[in-house]
Parts: structure tokens; sequence; C-alpha cells
């Protein structure tokens, strides 16, 4: 797992996300910093035993993480930093989340769902073409312990929630998981999730990003995953969950 931080609020909060993630789901944590302060040592203090390689100086952000992107299960980052006061985004994220080969995190929202309170991991699909997104949300409500909550958005397509359902159980036959259809307009979503720890969502069939994943990043109240429908995660099912069986892993 990847995490950037400028040492900002929310790039704390993103290297406390990827240390507690990386810790539960077995993972290495690879921290890009473009400071040199102390603010990841204090993120990490809870995580003693967390394996950790801290990169510092990072003159070039962007690039620096769609390379790492190609080795990692994830790249985490904050929604902005110390040169983008108030609300919105930063301006890498857009491309940061439109280049990187892996599945990006997007750390925002209320602190309860930033530390994990709701124990919820929702995911958003549009149809059986959404097989990443479903399967990236499974992976991270297994390991992490979370009910998985599956949101069927746009008009109803038939038979997309009994397909849903049997992936979430051939994955993972003991979660806890539910699904919905949310009919309207995009911002229903958003209001889906107020007690949601991650939205889970498909980067768009475009090359620009979706509006429902336009809308998520924006206005959704919790970290956002957005993963793209050409992702698959190589690492064994197994590996969750069983300490002996644990991979350590960017």
């Amino acid at each position: 797992m990847v995490v950037g931080t400028d040492g900002s609020y929310l790039g704390d909060h993103a290297v406390r996300w990827a240390a507690r993630h990386a810790d539960l789901m077995g993972d290495m944590l690879h921290v890009y910093q473009s400071t040199v302060d102390d603010t990841v040592a204090q993120a990490l203090l809870n995580y003693p035993t967390l394996p950790v390689t801290h990169f510092t100086d990072v003159l070039d952000p962007l690039s620096t993480l769609v390379t790492a992107s190609a080795d990692a299960r994830t790249i985490v980052v904050g929604a902005r930093g110390k040169h983008h006061p108030g609300l919105g985004l930063g301006h890498l994220i857009r491309p940061l989340v439109a280049l990187a080969a892996c599945p990006v995190v997007i750390v925002k929202g209320h602190p309860d769902a930033i530390h994990g309170h709701h124990t919820t991991v929702s995911v958003a699909i549009g149809d059986t073409a959404d097989d990443a997104p479903l399967r990236c949300a499974v992976g991270i409500a297994r390991g992490t312990g979370a009910t998985l909550r599956i949101l069927h958005a746009g008009p109803p397509a038939h038979g997309t929630i009994e397909w849903a359902m049997d992936t979430a159980r051939s994955i993972a036959p003991d979660l806890s998981s539910a699904a919905t259809h949310v009919p309207g307009p995009h911002h229903e979503i958003v209001a889906k999730v107020h007690d949601t720890d991650l939205l889970v969502i498909g980067r768009g069939r475009t090359p620009s990003l979706g509006r429902v994943t336009t809308e998520a990043l924006f206005h959704a109240p919790c970290p956002v995953l957005v993963v793209d429908s050409t992702w698959q995660d190589t690492s064994p099912p197994a590996a969750l969950n069983r300490p002996e069986g644990r991979r350590r892993r960017r």
C-alpha cells in the first residue's frame, strides 16, 4: 500500500488511514512525503510492527505516485493539501485517479468515517460490468471486518442485484452484506453513504471521470476509493484475516 502526504491535515489522516488498513490487510506501507517533519512518525505510533518504507522530499508527487501505482495494491491520498485551502479537491486528485494503475483512495469526510467507526463499506454499481468495484469492496470489507452495502445506482437492470450478491457470496461466504436499488439523480448515492466508512466506485467508462464518480469525489461524507474496470487484485484470498498467511505487498 502506498500513501502520499504533504503534512497537511488530510495528508496526515491519509497516512493514518493507510496504516490502519495496511495493518489489517497484511500489507507493507510505502510513504511518500513532500516535506520533512515528524507528522508521519506521529501518525504511525499505533502501528509499531507495520513494515514501513518512508521517502521524503518528493519533488513531483503526481509522477511519483503514478509510477508507484504499478506495483501497489492501493494508492492513498488526502483530498486536498496545504496549498488548497477551503473545500473541494486538490489539483492532483483527478489526474492521479485517471492515471494510476491501481485503485486510489481519497481520504475526506467526517472523522467517524475516516476512522472506520461505522464498520461499513459501500460500493456503487450500475450493472454487471462493475465487477472490479464490487470485488474490490468485498476484499476490503472482508479484510477489515466490515459489513458490505451494495448500492445499485441508476435505472434498474434485471438481475444486477442478484448477480452482485452472488458474486460477493462466492468471494466471501461469511461476509455480512445487503443490496438496494438507488433510483434518481447522482446525488442520491451520496445521500446513502452518510453512515459508511468507505465508498467504492468505478472510475467511469470514458476517458474522463464519470458523473457519479465526480459527484462522490466532491460530496461524499466519507473516503472514496476509485477503481478502474480493468483492475484485478492478484493477492491470494486466503491471505486476508490470517496472520500466518499475510502477504506483505506495497
